[in-house]
């Protein structure tokens, strides 16, 4: 039986050897390192309310839906002063009047 303790135990030993490589290979220095860093996330992240996010996504969309509307009506009035600007008489684009004939 202290065989097969000793076994399991250097085979863990030598798994978490490994895990702490693959952690070192990804940018932080060991298991304990990342625990930390991940505390520090969380304690950031517990600094911003979901119901925060919510009403900062919800206002850009409605500011999105703004601008897309405004686009609309910027288009709109591009079709209307080239309309506009084919008929004779009227003004071209430097602001002088057009014969109508």
């Amino acid at each position: 039986m202290p065989d097969h303790l000793r076994r399991q135990t250097e085979d863990i030993i030598r798994y978490y050897g490994e895990l702490n490589r693959r952690v070192a290979n990804a940018g932080m220095e060991s298991i304990p390192n990342l625990i930390e860093v991940q505390k520090q996330l969380e304690l950031a992240v517990a600094e911003v309310a979901t119901q925060e996010l919510n009403w900062v996504g919800d206002e850009m969309r409605r500011l999105l839906d703004e601008l897309v509307e405004m686009n609309g009506k910027l288009q709109r009035l591009r079709e209307l002063k080239t309309t506009i600007n084919g008929l004779p008489g009227e003004q071209d684009d430097s602001g002088r009047r057009r014969s109508r004939f």
